[in-house]
Protein backbone atom coordinates (compact mmCIF):
# COMPACT_ATOMS: atom_id res chain seq x y z
CA UNK A 1 0.00 0.00 0.00
CA UNK A 2 1.38 3.45 -0.95
CA UNK A 3 2.09 5.70 2.07
CA UNK A 4 1.91 9.52 2.45
CA UNK A 5 3.65 11.62 -0.23
CA UNK A 6 6.90 13.27 0.85
CA UNK A 7 6.95 17.06 0.35
CA UNK A 8 9.89 18.36 -1.64
CA UNK A 9 12.66 19.97 0.36
CA UNK A 10 11.72 18.32 3.65
CA UNK A 11 14.48 16.21 5.14
CA UNK A 12 14.67 13.36 7.65
CA UNK A 13 11.22 12.06 6.75
CA UNK A 14 11.05 8.26 6.68
CA UNK A 15 10.37 6.84 3.23
CA UNK A 16 7.19 4.77 3.42
CA UNK A 17 7.23 1.04 2.45
CA UNK A 18 5.53 0.26 -0.84
CA UNK A 19 3.93 -3.21 -0.73
CA UNK A 20 3.42 -4.51 -4.25
CA UNK A 21 2.30 -8.07 -4.78
CA UNK A 22 4.53 -9.46 -7.52
CA UNK A 23 2.49 -12.02 -9.44
CA UNK A 24 5.03 -12.66 -12.20
CA UNK A 25 5.16 -16.36 -13.11
CA UNK A 26 8.88 -16.00 -13.65
CA UNK A 27 9.39 -15.20 -9.96
CA UNK A 28 7.07 -17.97 -8.74
CA UNK A 29 8.69 -20.88 -10.55
CA UNK A 30 10.80 -23.22 -8.47
CA UNK A 31 11.55 -26.92 -8.83
CA UNK A 32 8.77 -27.91 -6.41
CA UNK A 33 6.08 -26.09 -8.39
CA UNK A 34 7.51 -27.36 -11.68
CA UNK A 35 7.40 -30.94 -10.43
CA UNK A 36 3.93 -30.46 -8.93
CA UNK A 37 2.42 -29.60 -12.31
CA UNK A 38 4.19 -32.50 -14.03
CA UNK A 39 3.08 -35.00 -11.39
CA UNK A 40 -0.48 -33.64 -11.39
CA UNK A 41 -0.74 -34.29 -15.12
CA UNK A 42 0.72 -37.76 -14.65
CA UNK A 43 -1.32 -38.85 -11.61
CA UNK A 44 -4.62 -37.00 -11.97
CA UNK A 45 -5.04 -35.82 -8.38
CA UNK A 46 -3.54 -33.11 -6.20
CA UNK A 47 -3.00 -35.46 -3.26
CA UNK A 48 -1.09 -38.02 -5.36
CA UNK A 49 0.98 -35.29 -6.99
CA UNK A 50 1.78 -33.75 -3.59
CA UNK A 51 2.89 -37.13 -2.25
CA UNK A 52 5.14 -37.70 -5.28
CA UNK A 53 6.76 -34.29 -4.78
CA UNK A 54 7.11 -34.77 -1.01
CA UNK A 55 4.79 -32.04 0.29
CA UNK A 56 1.39 -32.00 1.97
CA UNK A 57 -1.85 -31.51 0.06
CA UNK A 58 -2.62 -28.10 1.66
CA UNK A 59 0.82 -26.86 0.60
CA UNK A 60 0.28 -28.21 -2.91
CA UNK A 61 -3.09 -26.48 -3.15
CA UNK A 62 -1.51 -23.19 -2.06
CA UNK A 63 1.23 -23.56 -4.70
CA UNK A 64 -1.42 -24.10 -7.37
CA UNK A 65 -3.43 -21.11 -6.14
CA UNK A 66 -0.39 -18.84 -6.41
CA UNK A 67 0.40 -20.12 -9.91
CA UNK A 68 -3.20 -19.56 -11.03
CA UNK A 69 -3.15 -16.03 -9.62
CA UNK A 70 0.06 -15.25 -11.47
CA UNK A 71 -1.17 -16.82 -14.70
CA UNK A 72 -4.54 -15.09 -14.48
CA UNK A 73 -6.23 -18.31 -15.57
CA UNK A 74 -7.44 -21.56 -14.11
CA UNK A 75 -4.76 -24.21 -14.40
CA UNK A 76 -6.56 -27.08 -12.68
CA UNK A 77 -10.14 -28.33 -12.84
CA UNK A 78 -11.31 -30.38 -9.89
CA UNK A 79 -14.10 -32.93 -9.88
CA UNK A 80 -15.25 -35.76 -7.69
CA UNK A 81 -12.83 -38.24 -9.25
CA UNK A 82 -9.70 -36.10 -9.07
CA UNK A 83 -8.15 -33.17 -10.88
CA UNK A 84 -7.07 -32.45 -14.41
CA UNK A 85 -5.18 -29.66 -16.10
CA UNK A 86 -6.92 -27.06 -18.20
CA UNK A 87 -5.53 -26.08 -21.60
CA UNK A 88 -3.51 -23.32 -19.88
CA UNK A 89 -2.31 -25.84 -17.30
CA UNK A 90 -1.16 -28.27 -19.98
CA UNK A 91 0.72 -25.49 -21.74
CA UNK A 92 2.59 -24.51 -18.56
CA UNK A 93 3.24 -28.16 -17.69
CA UNK A 94 4.92 -28.73 -21.04
CA UNK A 95 7.29 -25.86 -20.27
CA UNK A 96 7.79 -27.19 -16.73
CA UNK A 97 8.94 -30.55 -18.15
CA UNK A 98 11.39 -28.79 -20.43
CA UNK A 99 12.78 -26.75 -17.53
CA UNK A 100 13.21 -29.81 -15.31
CA UNK A 101 14.93 -31.68 -18.15
CA UNK A 102 17.29 -28.76 -18.71
CA UNK A 103 18.14 -28.67 -14.99
CA UNK A 104 18.83 -32.42 -14.99
CA UNK A 105 21.05 -32.04 -18.04
CA UNK A 106 22.95 -29.25 -16.29
CA UNK A 107 23.55 -31.44 -13.25
CA UNK A 108 24.88 -34.25 -15.42
CA UNK A 109 27.14 -31.89 -17.32
CA UNK A 110 28.58 -30.55 -14.07
CA UNK A 111 29.22 -34.11 -12.90
CA UNK A 112 30.91 -34.93 -16.19
CA UNK A 113 33.05 -31.80 -15.85
CA UNK A 114 34.16 -33.03 -12.43
CA UNK A 115 35.04 -36.43 -13.86
CA UNK A 116 31.99 -38.13 -12.37
CA UNK A 117 29.18 -39.94 -14.14
CA UNK A 118 25.78 -40.49 -12.60
CA UNK A 119 22.09 -39.93 -13.17
CA UNK A 120 19.05 -41.78 -14.47
CA UNK A 121 17.89 -42.27 -18.04
CA UNK A 122 14.19 -42.91 -18.62
CA UNK A 123 13.95 -44.93 -21.83
CA UNK A 124 10.85 -46.07 -23.66
CA UNK A 125 10.78 -48.62 -26.45
CA UNK A 126 8.28 -50.18 -28.77
CA UNK A 127 8.06 -53.97 -28.78
CA UNK A 128 10.67 -54.86 -31.39
CA UNK A 129 13.57 -52.79 -30.07
CA UNK A 130 12.40 -53.11 -26.47
CA UNK A 131 12.24 -56.90 -26.37
CA UNK A 132 14.77 -58.00 -28.99
CA UNK A 133 17.46 -55.28 -29.02
CA UNK A 134 17.39 -53.33 -25.76
CA UNK A 135 18.43 -56.12 -23.33
CA UNK A 136 21.81 -56.66 -25.02
CA UNK A 137 22.35 -52.90 -25.24
CA UNK A 138 21.58 -52.40 -21.54
CA UNK A 139 24.08 -55.11 -20.64
CA UNK A 140 26.81 -53.33 -22.61
CA UNK A 141 25.79 -49.94 -21.21
CA UNK A 142 25.84 -51.16 -17.62
CA UNK A 143 29.40 -52.44 -18.03
CA UNK A 144 30.59 -49.15 -19.55
CA UNK A 145 28.53 -46.80 -17.33
CA UNK A 146 28.00 -48.55 -13.97
CA UNK A 147 26.88 -45.42 -12.11
CA UNK A 148 24.05 -44.52 -14.49
CA UNK A 149 20.62 -45.99 -13.71
CA UNK A 150 18.23 -46.88 -16.52
CA UNK A 151 14.45 -47.14 -16.23
CA UNK A 152 12.61 -48.81 -19.12
CA UNK A 153 9.00 -48.81 -20.34
CA UNK A 154 7.76 -50.90 -23.27
CA UNK A 155 4.61 -50.28 -25.31
CA UNK A 156 3.59 -49.80 -28.94
CA UNK A 157 5.21 -47.11 -31.09
CA UNK A 158 2.14 -44.85 -30.90
CA UNK A 159 1.93 -45.15 -27.12
CA UNK A 160 5.67 -44.48 -26.73
CA UNK A 161 5.42 -41.25 -28.71
CA UNK A 162 2.59 -40.13 -26.40
CA UNK A 163 4.68 -40.94 -23.32
CA UNK A 164 7.62 -39.02 -24.76
CA UNK A 165 5.44 -35.95 -25.29
CA UNK A 166 4.05 -36.33 -21.75
CA UNK A 167 7.57 -36.34 -20.29
CA UNK A 168 7.41 -39.91 -18.95
CA UNK A 169 10.47 -40.96 -20.97
CA UNK A 170 13.48 -39.02 -22.25
CA UNK A 171 14.35 -41.27 -25.21
CA UNK A 172 12.12 -43.67 -27.13
CA UNK A 173 13.27 -46.46 -29.45
CA UNK A 174 10.48 -46.87 -31.99
CA UNK A 175 9.64 -48.06 -35.45
CA UNK A 176 9.33 -45.66 -38.34
CA UNK A 177 6.25 -43.49 -37.81
CA UNK A 178 4.72 -40.09 -38.50
CA UNK A 179 5.43 -37.39 -35.88
CA UNK A 180 5.06 -33.62 -35.67
CA UNK A 181 7.82 -31.05 -35.24
CA UNK A 182 7.91 -31.50 -31.47
CA UNK A 183 9.66 -34.84 -31.97
CA UNK A 184 13.04 -35.49 -33.57
CA UNK A 185 13.53 -38.96 -35.10
CA UNK A 186 17.05 -40.28 -35.74
CA UNK A 187 17.38 -43.69 -37.47
CA UNK A 188 19.83 -46.01 -35.70
CA UNK A 189 19.19 -49.38 -37.39
CA UNK A 190 17.55 -50.76 -40.52
CA UNK A 191 14.92 -53.46 -40.14
CA UNK A 192 13.10 -55.83 -42.44
CA UNK A 193 9.59 -57.06 -41.78
CA UNK A 194 9.35 -60.67 -42.96
CA UNK A 195 6.48 -63.10 -43.32
CA UNK A 196 6.46 -66.13 -41.04
CA UNK A 197 4.49 -69.37 -41.05
CA UNK A 198 4.66 -72.91 -39.73
CA UNK A 199 7.08 -74.86 -41.95
CA UNK A 200 5.11 -76.62 -44.69
CA UNK A 201 1.97 -74.48 -44.29
CA UNK A 202 2.64 -72.40 -47.41
CA UNK A 203 4.10 -73.16 -50.82
CA UNK A 204 7.25 -71.06 -50.55
CA UNK A 205 9.28 -70.93 -53.76
CA UNK A 206 12.67 -69.30 -53.65
CA UNK A 207 11.86 -67.74 -50.30
CA UNK A 208 8.69 -66.06 -51.65
CA UNK A 209 4.93 -66.57 -51.86
CA UNK A 210 2.38 -65.03 -54.18
CA UNK A 211 0.26 -62.32 -52.47
CA UNK A 212 -2.88 -64.19 -53.60
CA UNK A 213 -1.96 -67.04 -51.23
CA UNK A 214 -2.74 -64.77 -48.28
CA UNK A 215 -6.44 -64.88 -49.18
CA UNK A 216 -6.59 -68.43 -47.81
CA UNK A 217 -4.88 -67.63 -44.51
CA UNK A 218 -5.57 -66.07 -41.12
CA UNK A 219 -3.37 -63.03 -40.60
CA UNK A 220 -2.00 -62.69 -37.06
CA UNK A 221 -1.43 -59.02 -36.15
CA UNK A 222 -0.53 -56.67 -33.30
CA UNK A 223 -2.64 -53.71 -32.15
CA UNK A 224 -3.41 -50.89 -34.58
CA UNK A 225 -0.81 -48.52 -33.05
CA UNK A 226 2.02 -50.98 -33.80
CA UNK A 227 4.48 -49.66 -36.40
CA UNK A 228 5.09 -53.20 -37.66
CA UNK A 229 1.39 -53.74 -38.33
CA UNK A 230 0.91 -50.35 -39.97
CA UNK A 231 3.73 -50.96 -42.45
CA UNK A 232 2.68 -54.55 -43.23
CA UNK A 233 -0.96 -53.50 -43.72
CA UNK A 234 0.10 -50.75 -46.10
CA UNK A 235 2.14 -53.18 -48.23
CA UNK A 236 -0.66 -55.76 -48.36
CA UNK A 237 -3.10 -53.04 -49.44
CA UNK A 238 -0.71 -51.97 -52.20
CA UNK A 239 -0.52 -55.56 -53.47
CA UNK A 240 -4.28 -56.12 -53.15
CA UNK A 241 -3.73 -59.01 -50.72
CA UNK A 242 -6.57 -59.58 -48.26
CA UNK A 243 -6.48 -62.41 -45.68
CA UNK A 244 -9.43 -64.68 -45.00
CA UNK A 245 -9.58 -63.38 -41.43
CA UNK A 246 -7.52 -61.29 -38.99
CA UNK A 247 -6.62 -62.18 -35.43
CA UNK A 248 -5.32 -59.37 -33.24
CA UNK A 249 -2.98 -60.57 -30.49
CA UNK A 250 -1.33 -58.53 -27.75
CA UNK A 251 2.35 -59.36 -28.33
CA UNK A 252 4.85 -60.60 -30.87
CA UNK A 253 5.47 -63.65 -28.68
CA UNK A 254 1.78 -64.61 -28.83
CA UNK A 255 1.85 -64.18 -32.61
CA UNK A 256 4.90 -66.43 -32.96
CA UNK A 257 3.31 -69.13 -30.79
CA UNK A 258 0.14 -69.06 -32.87
CA UNK A 259 2.15 -69.19 -36.10
CA UNK A 260 4.18 -72.18 -34.85
CA UNK A 261 0.91 -74.03 -34.26
CA UNK A 262 -0.23 -73.35 -37.82
CA UNK A 263 -3.04 -71.01 -36.75
CA UNK A 264 -2.08 -68.35 -39.26
CA UNK A 265 0.70 -66.34 -40.85
CA UNK A 266 2.21 -63.04 -39.72
CA UNK A 267 4.61 -60.26 -40.59
CA UNK A 268 7.14 -59.40 -37.91
CA UNK A 269 10.55 -57.80 -37.56
CA UNK A 270 13.45 -60.03 -38.51
CA UNK A 271 14.87 -59.33 -35.05
CA UNK A 272 11.76 -60.83 -33.46
CA UNK A 273 11.90 -64.10 -35.40
CA UNK A 274 15.59 -64.75 -36.11
CA UNK A 275 16.06 -67.37 -33.38
CA UNK A 276 12.90 -69.34 -34.30
CA UNK A 277 13.93 -69.34 -37.96
CA UNK A 278 17.42 -70.53 -37.07
CA UNK A 279 15.94 -73.42 -35.03
CA UNK A 280 13.56 -74.36 -37.86
CA UNK A 281 10.44 -73.62 -35.81
CA UNK A 282 9.22 -71.01 -38.30
CA UNK A 283 9.69 -70.53 -42.03
CA UNK A 284 10.24 -67.03 -43.37
CA UNK A 285 9.06 -65.63 -46.68
CA UNK A 286 8.91 -62.46 -48.75
CA UNK A 287 6.19 -61.46 -51.20
CA UNK A 288 6.39 -61.77 -54.96
CA UNK A 289 6.26 -58.25 -56.40
CA UNK A 290 7.80 -56.64 -53.33
CA UNK A 291 11.58 -57.05 -52.94
CA UNK A 292 11.64 -56.34 -49.21
CA UNK A 293 9.46 -54.67 -46.58
CA UNK A 294 11.97 -52.37 -44.93
CA UNK A 295 11.79 -49.66 -42.29
CA UNK A 296 14.10 -47.77 -39.98
CA UNK A 297 14.21 -48.16 -36.22
CA UNK A 298 14.60 -44.71 -34.70
CA UNK A 299 15.60 -42.86 -31.57
CA UNK A 300 12.85 -40.38 -30.75
CA UNK A 301 13.35 -37.39 -28.45
CA UNK A 302 11.88 -33.97 -27.85
CA UNK A 303 13.31 -31.68 -30.52
CA UNK A 304 13.99 -28.77 -28.15
CA UNK A 305 15.68 -30.77 -25.38
CA UNK A 306 19.46 -31.28 -25.49
CA UNK A 307 20.91 -34.73 -24.84
CA UNK A 308 22.57 -35.31 -21.47
CA UNK A 309 26.06 -36.89 -21.34
CA UNK A 310 24.62 -40.23 -20.20
CA UNK A 311 22.05 -40.20 -23.02
CA UNK A 312 24.81 -39.58 -25.55
CA UNK A 313 26.68 -42.53 -24.05
CA UNK A 314 23.59 -44.73 -24.31
CA UNK A 315 23.08 -43.85 -27.98
CA UNK A 316 26.71 -44.68 -28.77
CA UNK A 317 26.34 -48.05 -27.02
CA UNK A 318 23.05 -48.74 -28.82
CA UNK A 319 24.59 -48.20 -32.25
CA UNK A 320 27.57 -50.43 -31.42
CA UNK A 321 25.62 -53.34 -29.92
CA UNK A 322 22.83 -53.41 -32.50
CA UNK A 323 25.28 -54.04 -35.33
CA UNK A 324 25.78 -57.57 -33.97
CA UNK A 325 22.03 -58.22 -33.83
CA UNK A 326 21.68 -57.05 -37.43
CA UNK A 327 24.35 -59.46 -38.67
CA UNK A 328 22.74 -62.41 -36.88
CA UNK A 329 19.20 -61.66 -38.10
CA UNK A 330 20.34 -61.15 -41.70
CA UNK A 331 22.25 -64.44 -41.61
CA UNK A 332 19.19 -66.35 -40.33
CA UNK A 333 16.82 -64.92 -42.97
CA UNK A 334 19.33 -65.48 -45.78
CA UNK A 335 20.00 -69.06 -44.71
CA UNK A 336 16.27 -69.81 -44.57
CA UNK A 337 15.71 -68.30 -48.03
CA UNK A 338 18.62 -70.38 -49.38
CA UNK A 339 17.13 -73.55 -47.89
CA UNK A 340 13.76 -72.72 -49.47
CA UNK A 341 15.36 -72.32 -52.90
CA UNK A 342 17.07 -75.68 -52.47
CA UNK A 343 13.70 -77.32 -51.75
CA UNK A 344 12.06 -76.02 -54.96
CA UNK A 345 11.69 -78.91 -57.42
CA UNK A 346 13.57 -78.56 -60.69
Amino acid sequence: MLGTCIPLGKTNVPIPFIAVADTSLGLLWDSTRLRLLVELERRGSVSSAAKAVGIGQPTASEHLRLLETAAGQRLVERNGRGSRLTEAGRLLTARAREALAALAAGEEELSALAGLEAGTIHIGASTTPGVYLLPDTLGCFRRDHPNVDVEVEIASTGEMIERLLAGRVQLALVGETQVDDRIELTPFLSDEIVGIAKPGLLLIRGGRIKPAAIAEQTLLVREASSSTRQIADRVLDELGASPARVWELDSSEAIKRAAREGLGIAFLSRYAVAEEIERGELASFRLVGKPRIERGLCIARLARRPLTPSERGFIATLSRCCAKNAEFAEACISADAGAARARVPA
